[in-house]
């Protein structure tokens, strides 16, 4: 297996740009200008968190800052706890009291509900935690809670990004625009992730700590702060902490999974309804990617099980990792691998899922019986600098070339140059390095880039996204030779499946097609010999029985002329 000892270091106290023609490029931090090497992305917005710029919760989003408090009878007092923060600190409320009867009663409901959430602990090690906690050792971010950019999502078809910010607000850029939506409300706190809806310009959904919120920005709109009258609001009561969605690659449904949830919901936006995946003994659940083809579903779960599911049966396959749980996977493009990293092992693993193009095939071997190691990225020391670790996020690009890792612990960002066919591979490519005092923390391919692959990286300091395009015009002619038997193969295939249709040869058994086949071959040889023969034997008699010196030119002129 290889390791990230392969790596070249980048140059010291530069940073990483861009690659061009397998050449990467890089430049001191205080002058970072990426179109003085391409202008792939030319007019793309230059995106600044600034700390200063944060949006403030202190500007009035809370209602109660505007009325002056008064006196409220106790009971009434409870009543409103229940509304706004729940029955549990209404009890807490209640046995601070200082009636004791009412005290004591609801002293003796907390020891009752502690005691059930213990016993829920044992089955659900998360269940006890706090949701900000929980939040953030799930989530694909690193360091959730102190970094400035929690989230961010390119649009499937538009050239446009969305950015989670600390502040729950989301922040909408786009080409050659410098109209920046922001979306707030006060539903929206503790965003985990974002995802733009396919097969629409203007609808995006924002997972929160409690709810998903649908928001739907018109394009050309130029109003910064759309109403949270027209988003559409997904909350279940014991659906909590959000920590992953995922669309379906046609748009038609938004599937979510929770923590402290065994249920893998999956909503029907529109009307606001949902379907149930759930499995006996099942814990919470960590991660949802959907295949790019829409056939499959990977979910995992807070514990050491995840599975895949089939999208038209709803039938899953339960694996199970050595050791704590699954932290970030990624789908090949067309949906036929699965890459994924667990917390506790160094190591990216592969799943396939090739299925055959015959139509009568059989379906099981198409599932895989273990998961094969890939790549080892434990920690190494490349000429100087640590990179490597735990995997805390991986994302493949849409065309399929390039893997981007980033990690727990170290500051690089890893890049991967893959090749599926025929046997998948992982390839070194370079390290992209920031300044010296940030780190990576979200990473995010652009999905309708044309020019190679284009790399959005949210670091740490918050002061810059960096864009970071791919752009290779050198290929490897040995994978496009094979890429090219493989097409020639797959054509192949397709008429000879036509002819088994139309022969309908396909209902009898192999032996007897290959019998068949071999009949007919015979048949032909046979014919084709007799056929030769008798032409051979046929241009012999001509050319020994006519003489061309008889059809000469005098004999074609009339004798009068």
């Amino acid at each position: 297996m290889r390791t990230l000892h392969d790596f070249e270091a980048p140059a010291d106290g530069e940073v990483t740009l861009c690659e061009v023609d397998g050449r990467v490029h890089s430049t001191n931090y205080e002058f970072t200008n990426v179109n003085i090497f391409t202008n792939s992305v030319e007019n793309y917005p230059q995106i600044h968190i600034m700390k200063d710029s944060l949006y403030s919760s202190k500007l009035g989003d809370d209602p109660k800052e505007l009325f002056i408090c008064v006196e409220v009878p106790f009971f009434k007092q409870l009543v409103q706890i229940y509304y706004e923060q729940g029955y549990v600190e209404m009890l807490h409320t209640a046995a601070r009291h200082r009636k004791f009867l009412i005290s004591n009663l609801a002293s003796l409901l907390l020891k009752t509900i502690n005691g059930i959430d213990n016993i829920r602990t044992i089955f659900n090690p998360t269940f006890k935690q706090s949701r900000t906690k929980i939040i953030s050792e799930i989530s694909l971010t690193r360091n959730w809670i102190s970094s400035p950019i929690r989230c961010m999502a390119w649009h499937p078809d538009c050239t446009k990004i969305a950015v989670g910010i600390c502040d729950d607000t989301v922040k909408i850029y786009q080409k050659n625009s410098t109209l920046i939506p922001i979306l707030k409300c006060k539903q929206q706190k503790n965003i985990i992730a974002i995802e733009w809806r396919p097969m629409s310009d203007s609808e995006i959904a924002v997972a929160c700590e409690q709810c998903i919120i649908i928001w739907n920005v018109d394009p050309h709109s130029v109003v910064t702060r759309p109403s949270v009258s027209n988003a559409i609001i997904l909350q279940r009561s014991n659906h909590q902490p959000i920590v992953s969605i995922a669309w379906s690659p046609y748009g038609d449904t938004l599937a979510s999974v929770a923590a402290q949830d065994s249920v893998i919901f999956v909503w029907d936006v529109e009307f606001n309804r949902t379907s149930s995946l759930k499995r006996p003994g099942s814990s919470g659940n960590s991660l949802l990617k959907w295949a790019p083809n829409g056939k499959k579903l990977f979910s995992a779960t807070t514990t050491l099980v995840f599975r895949v599911w089939d999208c038209q049966t709803w039938k899953a396959e339960r694996w199970n990792v050595l050791t704590d749980r699954v932290q970030a996977a990624s789908w090949s493009p067309c949906g036929s691998t699965l890459l994924f990293a667990t917390t506790q092992e160094p190591i990216i693993y592969a799943l396939s899922f090739i299925k055959s193009d015959f139509i009568f095939a059989y379906d099981s071997s198409n599932s895989p019986n273990a998961a094969i190691p890939l790549y080892d990225v434990s920690k190494v020391d490349v000429e100087g600098i640590i990179v490597g670790g735990i995997v805390q996020n991986m994302d493949w690009d849409p065309a399929g070339n390039h893997l981007a890792v980033i990690f727990a612990e170290t500051s690089y960002v890893a890049v991967f140059s893959v090749i599926i066919d025929p046997v998948l591979q992982l390839s070194p490519s370079f390290l992209v390095a920031g300044t010296p005092d940030e780190c990576p923390c979200v990473i995010a391919f652009q999905r309708n880039f044309k020019k190679g692959a284009c790399l959005a990286i949210g670091w740490s300091s918050g002061s810059v996204i960096n864009l970071c395009p791919f752009r290779k015009t050198i290929f490897n002619s040995k994978l496009k030779l094979i890429r090219m038997f493989k097409s020639l193969w797959v054509f192949i295939q397709y008429w000879y499946m036509r002819y088994l249709l139309v022969t309908e040869l396909y209902m009898v058994e192999k032996w007897e097609r290959i019998m068949i086949h071999f009949v007919f071959f015979m048949i032909f040889c046979v014919i084709s010999l007799l056929n030769a023969s008798v032409v051979v034997q046929s241009v012999k008699w001509l050319s020994t029985n006519i003489n061309p010196s008889q059809y000469s030119l005098n004999m074609l002129i009339p004798s009068e002329f």
